[in-house]
C-alpha cells in the first residue's frame, strides 16, 4: 500500500490528525488494532470539554462526528490492524493477524495513546479486581455492571468521574483510598463525593483482597488503623502512561518526564520525533486530558501540511499560532511547562548535533 500519511492509533488524536491532511488532499491511511475507531471515547458516557469549534458532548456521540467527518475524503481506515515492524526501505509493517503487509508513506504519525498503569497488593489477582479503566468498559461499552459493592483505590479526576457513572448506574460505591495525604481534584467531583457519602480515606492503603474464588472482602490500613470492607469489586486508578512500542520499533529517542507520564518520545514544535517524518500526538506525547489530546492531534496534522509545498501557508501558521494559544490554557501547568521543556531540550540537542556535524 502507497499512501500519503500513515496514521497509527485511531482514537480522538489520531482522527484529529487526520482532519486537515485528508480536508487539503492528502490520502491518508488510519491503522488501528480494535474492531471500531475511537479508542477510549467509545465507553466515555461523560460530557467533554473540548476545543473551540466542538459543542460539549460525550465522548461517544464525538467518536461517531470525528469519524463521520472524515467520509467525504481520501481516508482509508484499516480496523483490526496492528503495526508489528519495519523493513529495512522504511516501510511500515502491518498485520491483521492472518497477512502481514508494508505501507510506504510520506508521513507518519503515531497516536497510540496510554495503557494504566496498576496498583499491586496481596489479592490483587482475584476476579473482581480490575482498574478502573476496565470498569469503565464493561460498564458504558459491554453495559455490564462489573460489581455490586465497589471501593477504588487511587485518585484523579477520570477515577472520580468513572466513580461517579459506578454510582449512578447502580454499582455502591462504598470508599475510596488514597495513599497521600491530600486529595488533588476539581471541586465538583469533590461536592459529589460529598452528595453521594462517599468517604475519602487519605493516608491509606490496602492490605490484603480475600475470597474464596474472588473478592468478598477488603481490608485497609488506615493511619494505623485496619478497616475491613464487604465489597466484590476493587477499581484500580493507578493513572496512565504512553504506549511506546511503535517509538522503540522505529529507533525514536526517547525521555523521562513524570509530569507527562513517564517515558514517551522526543518531538520538537512540529510533534516530529527524532525520526524524520515520524510525529506524535495525544496522549503518547504526554498524558493530558481530551481537549489537549485533540488539539497535539490538530498540531500534528497541520504540521504535516506545513511541512509540505504548494499550500496555503498563510492559512497553515495562523492555524498553528490558534492552536498552541488554546493548548497553552487547556493543558494543566506543570503538564504545559513539562511539554515547553521536552521541546526546548530537544531542539537545542539537534541544533548541536547539526551544527557539529
Amino acid at each position: 500500500m502507497e499512501t500519503d500519511l500513515l496514521i497509527i492509533g485511531g482514537g480522538p488524536a489520531g482522527l484529529s490528525a487526520a482532519y486537515e491532511p485528508a480536508r487539503h488532499g492528502l490520502k491518508v491511511t488510519i491503522v488501528d488494532e480494535s474492531l471500531r475507531l475511537g479508542g477510549q471515547l467509545n465507553q466515555q458516557s461523560q460530557v467533554l470539554d473540548l476545543p473551540s469549534g466542538f459543542a460539549k458532548q460525550t465522548g461517544m456521540k464525538l467518536s461517531q462526528f470525528l469519524q463521520d467527518r472524515l467520509l467525504n475524503y481520501d481516508v482509508d481506515l484499516l480496523t483490526k490492524c496492528t503495526m508489528i515492524g519495519t523493513y529495512k526501505d522504511g516501510r511500515i509493517g502491518v498485520t491483521n493477524g492472518n497477512t502481514t503487509f508494508p505501507i510506504q508513506s510520506q508521513k507518519t504519525i503515531i497516536t497510540t495513546g496510554a495503557a494504566e498503569d496498576s496498583i499491586s497488593f496481596p489479592g490483587w489477582t482475584l476476579p473482581g479486581v480490575m482498574t478502573i479503566g476496565a470498569a469503565q468498559i464493561l460498564l458504558n461499552r459491554e453495559k455490564v455492571l462489573p460489581g455490586k459493592k465497589a471501593i477504588v483505590l487511587g485518585t484523579n479526576n477520570l477515577a472520580f468521574e468513572i466513580t461517579k457513572q459506578l454510582n449512578e448506574s447502580g454499582v455502591e460505591v462504598i470508599a475510596i483510598i488514597e495513599q497521600e495525604s491530600t486529595v488533588d481534584v476539581d471541586a465538583d467531583n469533590i461536592a459529589y463525593l460529598k452528595q453521594a457519602n462517599i468517604p475519602i480515606y487519605v493516608n491509606s492503603s490496602i492490605t490484603r483482597a480475600r475470597g474464596p474464588g474472588e473478592v468478598e472482602m477488603v481490608l485497609i490500613n488506615n493511619n494505623g488503623t485496619e478497616v475491613a470492607f464487604d465489597v466484590d469489586l476493587v477499581c484500580i486508578a493507578g493513572g496512565l502512561f504512553p504506549i511506546l512500542e511503535p517509538f522503540q520499533v522505529l529507533g525514536c529517542e526517547l525521555i523521562y518526564l513524570s509530569e507527562l507520564g513517564g517515558w514517551l518520545p522526543k518531538y520538537d514544535t512540529n510533534f516530529e520525533t527524532s525520526i524524520p517524518n515520524t510525529y506524535v500526538a495525544g496522549n503518547a506525547a504526554g498524558i493530558t486530558a481530551m481537549k489537549a489530546i485533540m488539539l497535539t492531534g490538530d498540531l500534528a496534522g497541520i504540521s504535516i501540511l506545513d511541512s509540505l509545498e504548494n499550500y496555503n501557508s498563510d492559512y497553515v501558521k495562523k492555524r498553528k499560532e490558534s492552536l498552541w494559544t488554546e493548548l497553552a490554557k487547556a493543558e494543566q501547568p506543570e503538564v504545559w511547562s513539562a511539554r515547553l521543556s521536552l521541546i526546548k531540550e530537544f531542539e537545542l540537542e539537534r541544533k548541536y548535533v547539526t551544527s557539529n556535524r
